[in-house]
């Protein structure tokens, strides 16, 4: 579960504020599925850069699991995140020079994280078995995006945060990519936040929330 109580976030751009958010507050339910859309100018990344706390420059409460992190140092924050969170990050952040298996299991390995699957069984659920060797460089944008979807769910963690994942997608494409993120949802059972641009995908969801205008607005609630 998470719960955010009065976000407020600023920018200061020469001499002029800009407010972000104000007075934002949300609760997600564990497992929940819920999608955020709206134009690229509404801070949707960087909404998700603050549950992450990738952003620590803000003012609010938030809680991850009844758990209150506002307090926690920067190490504490790190080992946090890593138990509890995974990102499939917009531009992916993939490591040009190791394998899809390494880039796989770094983050795991290096944390003596729990997993979810053996690097085998996700590398065939996003069809990419024959790619285990291969270094990420000699990948084309279509597989380099399904790695990124298997190292965001190859280790347990109860929070899914998404940015983009269908992005320069055509309509074929982005079917396969949400029919496969719906897939390990159900098997895994995590909560998903999932930000985007295109309206068939937020639809997806099981909440979808409009982000404007400072606020996030729920516009479908199965």
């Amino acid at each position: 579960m998470i719960k955010i109580n009065n976000l407020n976030k600023l920018f200061k751009v020469w001499n002029e504020i800009i407010e972000i958010f104000k007075n934002l507050s949300l609760e997600i339910k564990s497992w929940e599925f819920i999608s955020i859309i709206g134009p690229s100018w509404s801070w949707k990344s960087t909404f998700l850069n603050l549950i992450s706390w990738i952003d620590r420059n803000f003012e609010w409460i938030l809680k991850i699991n009844d758990f209150n992190i506002s307090n926690l140092s920067d190490d504490e924050i790190t080992e946090f995140r890593w138990k509890n969170l995974s990102y499939i990050f917009q531009n992916f952040k993939l490591i040009d020079n190791l394998t899809v298996e390494e880039n796989i299991d770094l983050i795991v390995d290096l944390n003596n994280l729990e997993r979810n699957f053996s690097t085998n069984d996700i590398l065939e659920i996003v069809w990419l078995s024959s790619k285990k060797d291969v270094y990420v460089f000699n990948l084309s944008w279509w597989e380099s995006q399904r790695v990124a979807i298997a190292r965001a769910f190859v280790w347990k963690t109860s929070i899914l945060l998404a940015d983009e994942p269908t992005w320069s997608l055509d309509q074929k494409n982005k079917k396969i990519i949400m029919d496969l993120i719906l897939n390990l949802h159900k098997k895994i059972n995590n909560t998903i936040i999932l930000i985007t641009h295109d309206e068939e995908v937020a639809k997806l969801a099981w909440k979808i929330y409009k982000m404007w205008n400072s606020k996030l607005e729920l516009v479908k609630n199965i």
